[in-house]
């Protein structure tokens, strides 16, 4: 595969995925820590976003396969979304310094809901273009790997995002963010157009272009009778959920916890875990669990990206102490390296699994099946951050307080240790019976080609 092409994969994923990133990363800090909106408003946004984009995905997904023009199914919807995703992202910082909390949520709520839409017409086409770009095993996690690696670049960026808002000569914060998330909207912009520009669509003259469109119901239908996805998609729904149901506690233990409410301290000292938590899983990506996959199978890789996840969080129990922040690492680091080892095994199987529904149903939609598999991780993800806001508030959490009380301190300790501690277990148990092994993908293929060829030559 040409490095341009890898290049422009790469660059397409820091569009995608990096917006997505920014703008999580940023709402609790700006609006809960700086504007003082209720956490559970926000929990609450957070969760009509995620499941609004759960609903799109497959949407837009299932639209993108049934497209033809003659530029492929692609391409052309990724032209058409990236500039509206990169406008309305900039427009979702535009709030009144003042605004009470019910004007915040509504601003918020409505520009989300149009930048979720704006945002599927650039991801699922170029998720599908992703799938069908090398129909070789481990070429796929290679290919995976360059493009999470891309991604995990750019996200240690965006770590420092929220710090660089509290620059002084911006005089104030909301200034800054304006600033600040306006240049990310024209990055966001250029790396979304480069797949269009830098990638090609393979699948489509020789097999797509050729066959019948797929509705709704045939496509939920071959899902159904797909035990490897099905497999797949319930252990990232689980394992979504149990992250996500504390993910956001990270910042707030480092900031109450080991920080004391002091804001400004702790949000350097994030930036650089965060940084730790990306260099961890970039290390990850590229060099240690492509190594395991080629030797022990991509099932196997999968179940130790997610012991890595287990261990992480018994750690938390021990190194959290008042004033010691660089004892994080350790948890930031195993965190990183566990989700990445969970997304790059789960990128790159779920190609070898459009594999075998096209080998079972003759029929190739790889971006409806991939927009699958990202609906049941952002419903998880919806879900859990849904929740995640409601036990800061059960726990005690008042950020107008600043020091927070001890009670409230060890229970949102323990709360941050449990949850994805037994989502990562359950989904160790639930990958055992998955059986598309290397041998298997590549006895798919070889019969696939094979029907490839007698329909080329029938059609000639």
């Amino acid at each position: 595969m040409p490095w341009l092409e890898r290049v422009g994969f790469g660059l397409g994923a820091m569009g995608a995925d990096g917006v997505i990133g920014t703008m999580h990363g940023l709402l609790n800090p700006v609006f809960n820590m700086v504007l003082g909106m209720n956490p559970a408003l926000i929990s609450t946004l957070l969760f009509i976003q995620r499941l609004w984009d759960a609903v799109t995905d497959p949407l837009v997904g299932q639209y993108s396969d049934n497209f033809r023009s003659r530029w492929g199914r692609r391409r052309p919807l990724m032209a058409a979304g990236a500039p509206f995703m990169a406008l309305l992202f900039a427009l979702l910082w535009w709030v009144p310094r003042d605004a009470p909390d019910a004007w915040m949520f509504a601003h918020l709520v409505v520009v989300s809901l149009v930048f979720y839409v704006a945002h599927a017409f650039l991801n699922m086409p170029l998720v599908g273009l992703r799938i069908e770009a090398t129909p070789d095993y481990h070429e796929r996690t290679r290919l995976a790997a360059v493009i999470m690696v891309f991604g995990f670049v750019f996200q240690i960026v965006n770590q420092w995002v929220f710090p660089l808002t509290q620059l002084s000569f911006f005089g104030d914060t909301i200034t800054g963010l304006r600033w600040v998330t306006g240049a990310c909207a024209v990055f966001f912009l250029f790396a979304g157009l480069a797949p269009v520009f830098f990638c090609k669509e393979r699948a489509y003259a020789t097999v797509a272009g050729r066959q019948p469109r797929i509705s709704m119901r045939e496509a939920f239908r071959n899902v159904r009778e797909n035990p490897p996805l099905l497999r797949i998609v319930t252990a990232r729904f689980i394992g979504s959920f149990s992250y996500n149901l504390v993910g956001m506690l990270g910042l707030y233990m480092n900031t109450y916890y080991v920080f004391g409410g002091d804001i400004r301290r702790a949000a350097w000292v994030y930036g650089v875990l965060g940084s730790a938590y990306m260099v961890s899983a970039i290390l990850g990506t590229a060099l240690l669990y492509p190594f395991l996959a080629r030797r022990l199978g991509k099932k196997r890789t999968l179940q130790i990206a997610a012991g890595v996840l287990m261990a992480g969080c018994l750690a938390k129990l021990v190194i959290y102490q008042p004033g010691h922040p660089w004892s994080q690492l350790i948890v930031l680091a195993a965190n990183g390296a566990s989700n990445a080892g969970i997304g790059l095994m789960s990128a790159s199987m779920i190609a070898d699994i459009a594999d075998y529904n096209e080998w079972r149903t003759g029929r190739r939609n790889e971006a409806f099946l991939a927009s699958i598999m990202n609906w049941c991780d952002k419903a998880g993800n919806s879900l859990g951050s849904l929740l995640c806001g409601f036990i800061l508030v059960w726990i005690g959490f008042d950020a107008k307080l600043g020091a927070q009380s001890p009670l409230t301190l060890e229970l949102m300790k323990y709360s941050y240790f449990l949850m994805p501690f037994v989502g990562a277990a359950i989904v160790l148990v639930l990958l055992r019976r998955y059986d598309l092994d290397e041998d298997k993908v590549y006895q798919i293929r070889d019969e696939l080609e094979k029907r490839h060829a007698a329909s080329a030559s029938a059609a000639t």
